[in-house]
């Protein structure tokens, strides 16, 4: 029995050796046929990795382009979440910007062709605080006959937190309150919102608090009065003033009727001539009364003496 399987398997050897050749050639053309090996190419996130602790990783390139070669099948088991990129900071611990190689990572059986970029800039941004007053703003009017007399906030300090760079592009950290009729004094939570130059919102900083209770002080019986406004100017030793032109000539006051009442003029803060001059031009700071709010703060002013 065994020479017979013997003879079987060793008779026409040559034959049988290149018929395995043949099928085996074979194959692999009808499996590469099937499944030919192709170029792909994926847009991975960009991820960063080992940032060195109370640093932010800030970078402009956000997905890097890798270009892998595989059998088709493998472009159709896997996609791009499959894959990663990434630069490793293990090795950048202090602030500065940095240019690190890209990594990739991909399922076996592919064969990477390029990745571009294959360096990415990378600026490592320390995380700071920086202290800021609110500014409230408040849009709307309370009801007629009434002003808003005073704004009491819960907190005046407030803590910007986030990295350098995007805290030190804050230039306000403003809040609304919306009057429509109010009457009476009310409290009311104010969202803060921490704004560029430019007025649009910080997104990556954190304003703590987040938000203050203020309380918005509205006073009635409130009278509003134009009066005439009283350049005060005193002339230089043996100078006489010759004439005094303002603009504007009048102020609307508002206050407490009785205090509005009492008053006839307002005068701005005094100015003294030098000797040396023979006129003058500028602005003058109006003197402001206990309990009243103008609507001008200063005049421009114009004054000669005589010859």
């Amino acid at each position: 029995m065994l020479e017979l399987i013997k003879n079987i398997l060793l008779r026409n050897r040559q034959k049988k050796f290149v018929a395995l050749i043949l099928s085996t050639a074979l194959w692999f053309f009808v499996m590469s046929s099937q499944d030919p090996v192709i170029n792909g190419s994926y847009d991975v996130p960009l991820s960063m990795v080992n940032v060195p602790p109370k640093f932010k990783a800030l970078y402009a390139d956000q997905t890097i382009r890798v270009r892998l070669r595989a059998p088709r099948s493998y472009f159709i088991d896997y996609g791009e979440s499959n894959l990663r990129a990434f630069a490793n900071l293990r090795d950048y611990t202090g602030e500065g910007e940095y240019d690190i190689p890209v990594e990739t990572s991909y399922p076996k059986g592919f064969e990477l062709e390029s990745v571009r970029p294959e360096i990415v800039r990378v600026k490592l941004d320390p995380f700071i605080e920086r202290q800021i007053p609110a500014e409230i703003i408040v849009t709307g009017t309370p009801v007629e006959g009434s002003i808003v007399k005073n704004l009491d906030r819960s907190s005046d300090n407030l803590t910007l937190i986030g990295a350098k760079t995007a805290v030190n592009s804050v230039r306000r950290v403003i809040g609304y309150i919306g009057l429509s009729g109010n009457a009476e004094t009310f409290d009311i939570p104010v969202p803060l919102s921490a704004v560029d130059e430019n007025g649009r919102e910080v997104s990556d900083v954190r304003v703590v608090p987040s938000a203050i209770t203020v309380t918005v002080v509205i006073e009635s019986n409130i009278q509003k009065k134009t009066v005439p406004i009283v350049a005060e100017v005193a002339a230089p030793a043996g100078r006489e003033i010759d004439k005094i032109t303002i603009n504007p000539e009048n102020v609307e006051i508002t206050g407490m009727t009785e205090l509005v009442s009492s008053i006839e003029a307002i005068k701005t803060e005094t100015l003294t001539l030098p000797v040396n001059v023979k006129s003058f031009i500028g602005k003058l700071k109006l003197v402001i009364p206990e309990g009243i709010t103008l609507s001008e703060y200063e005049v421009d002013a114009r004054v000669s003496l005589k010859e």
